[in-house]
């Protein structure tokens, strides 16, 4: 989802999401991997300079369940890497092989092309077992294209 006014918050674009979406047949699809669902695009020319998985409620009883969250489909794990999912204690902020938080050193996802990219969402484990949960994963993207009129 695209927000329109976020002058309050950091994010740009927001993807919330249940148990029962992820249980969902269609729900998730092999894109370049199995489990995959986009969530946003990063324009051309654009970057990408914080993501946020969060959690609203608990995973109930599953224990098997990681997320990544990027724009290569074989492994999308630019922003979000192995997310001990049903672990979480609330929120994790920049855990990619791209976007990381450690150390001071701005890391940035830049889209230096000249086509928009997807953004995917891969959930791995026994989804089947998710008795409970609810999700938001939040992105910073900057599009620098739309001020060229």
């Amino acid at each position: 989802m695209k927000l329109s006014n976020n002058e309050r918050s950091p994010f740009t674009d927001i993807h919330r999401f249940n148990y029962l979406d992820l249980q969902r047949t269609g729900y998730l699809s092999t894109i370049g991997a199995a489990n995959q669902r986009v969530i946003a695009q990063v324009p051309a020319g654009g970057a990408v300079s914080v993501a946020c998985f969060y959690e609203v409620t608990g995973a109930g009883t599953a224990t098997d369940i990681t997320a990544d969250v990027g724009v290569t489909a074989a492994d999308p794990d630019d922003f979000i890497d192995a997310l001990d999912v049903d672990g979480l204690t609330k929120a994790a902020y920049n855990t990619g092989d791209v976007l990381t938080t450690s150390g001071d050193d701005g890391t940035l996802y830049v889209n230096n092309s000249t086509s928009a990219v997807d953004v995917l969402m891969e959930i791995n484990g026994t989804i089947s077992s998710l008795t409970a949960g609810e999700w938001i994963i939040g992105l910073n993207i900057w599009d620098p294209g739309r001020f060229s009129i």
